[in-house]
């Protein structure tokens, strides 16, 4: 199985910035008591100084480390022998939240061929800006589903651990490396069947839509 991450992140139609139309939900408490989330801008492409082409930056709040926050991408399939790396390529990032109609979590995204950093990136913008994040890929790679397709098809059902009914899935990480060492057959079928629903994916792609 190729390097695969979920990752939980708010609640949003388009996460092209923060807009009337548009605030994140569901993000905890950070989200809840500032009404700002660093994963409102994970599928505005930019350009960064020195390249050529446009990519997408992914954040998500990591909690429950202790010291330095990171990422242990050493826990992905495939990549047990990253332990003291501080990157890898290759990864497919798969971005999930729960809506506030929904009692279910679904990919709202994702991200192909990315690479993911151990510690935070930032990048800092025109007007100070900076932003946060633990991912990139280019433009080509990357896919916002559309709102109605996240609920409209079961494919982009994403199972928590803490339900009666899986014992896989999302626990209180806002990571889940699904399919690493260890994990069920049961577990392992259901990445191998969200990675060939990603790979096949041929529906519109809401990149760009929120402007």
């Amino acid at each position: 199985m190729r390097p695969v991450v979920f990752v939980r992140v708010a609640d949003m139609q388009y996460y092209q910035g923060i807009t009337d139309q548009d605030v994140p939900v569901n993000g905890g408490s950070y989200v809840k008591d500032t009404g700002l989330a660093h994963e409102c801008y994970n599928f505005q492409p930019v350009v960064q100084d020195g390249e050529d082409h446009e990519k997408c930056l992914g954040f998500f709040m990591m909690i429950g480390g202790k010291g330095v926050e990171q990422l242990h991408i050493e826990k992905m399939p495939g990549c047990e022998a990253f332990k003291h790396e501080d990157s890898v390529e290759g990864v497919t990032v798969v971005f999930v939240s729960r809506a506030l109609s929904s009692k279910n979590m679904r990919v709202v995204g994702f991200y192909k061929d990315a690479v993911a950093y151990r510690y935070p990136q930032f990048m800092e913008f025109s007007g100070g800006y900076c932003q946060q994040y633990q991912f990139e890929a280019r433009k080509e790679n990357c896919v916002l589903l559309p709102y109605s397709e996240r609920f409209s098809n079961s494919e982009w059902y994403v199972p928590s651990s803490t339900s009666k009914y899986s014992d896989f899935g999302f626990g209180r990480s806002h990571a889940w490396f699904a399919g690493s060492k260890g994990a069920s057959e049961k577990e392992c079928q259901y990445v191998e069947k969200m990675l060939s629903a990603i790979d096949n994916y041929q529906g519109e792609n809401w990149m760009g839509r929120g402007k």
